[in-house]
């Protein structure tokens, strides 16, 4: 049993991590491929033709775009929401449940998705305004399937509650958000290297779609569990009203 509302530092938090993922793997794999390939499969197999295609070495504009956008905006934060309830079962000493999981998940996925898509129209029009605005809000609200799963918020209230959960810890949000990411995409490239090969041998575009989807259900559980204890983490070191 973990205890989750307790401040870490960044060793604790990504061996905490790491428990949880390996001790429940499982779950939060299944969980992770019941929402990543079916998306993955509509998007990117049947809408960009990838089932069938032969294999190129550069993407053309959409396959790289809609494919990240459909990620952030769906695939990412649904993960997030399921693998927060995972946790909490976890937490209170009960065997997590794949089901109940993705029925909480789905449960909130209005809101998290609306949320979510606000928050990228800002950081798009951020980013528009050379960047560093993008990537300043990128991370004030970073947390916002948390404050919509956890806190109860809803549309711009989210991204509030994220901001004030952030605000005073910019610079360690980012640092541990960079460093899961990297941490995740390691393993990543070594599952999408011998797919890639298969593609380039085959000449079928499907191989590489398979490696992707792949190392999403696998890196995307971690990435969402390291987030949701950086989001305790914070609401730990504030002070007491």
């Amino acid at each position: 049993m973990i205890q989750l509302d307790r401040a870490r530092d960044i060793g604790a938090m990504f061996g905490d991590a790491l428990t949880l993922y390996g001790r429940h793997f499982t779950t939060f794999f299944l969980v992770a491929a019941a929402i990543v390939f079916p998306a993955n499969l509509i998007v990117s197999g049947i809408g960009l033709d990838q089932l069938g295609a032969r294999y190129e070495n550069a993407s053309s504009a959409a396959e790289a775009v809609i494919p990240s956008l459909v990620s952030f905006l769906v695939v990412a934060p649904l993960v997030t929401a399921t693998c927060i309830h995972a946790m909490r079962e976890a937490a209170a000493g009960s065997a997590p449940s794949p089901g109940r999981a993705l029925n909480a998940g789905f449960e909130v996925f209005a809101p998290v998705f609306a949320a979510v898509l606000l928050a990228a129209g800002g950081i798009a029009l951020g980013l528009a305004a050379l960047i560093v605005p993008g990537v300043y809000l990128a991370v004030r609200w970073y947390l916002v399937p948390q404050s919509v799963f956890l806190h109860g918020t809803r549309g711009l209230h989210a991204l509030r509650r994220s901001a004030e959960t952030v605000r005073g810890f910019w610079w360690r949000t980012f640092g541990i958000v960079l460093l899961a990411n990297l941490a995740a995409a390691v393993p990543g490239l070594l599952i999408l290297v011998p797919f890639d090969a298969i593609a380039r041998a085959a000449d079928r575009e499907l191989w590489a779609l398979l490696g992707t989807t792949l190392t999403q259900a696998l890196t995307t559980p971690f990435v969402a569990l390291v987030s949701t204890l950086l989001w305790f983490d914070l609401l730990a070191r504030r002070p007491a009203p």
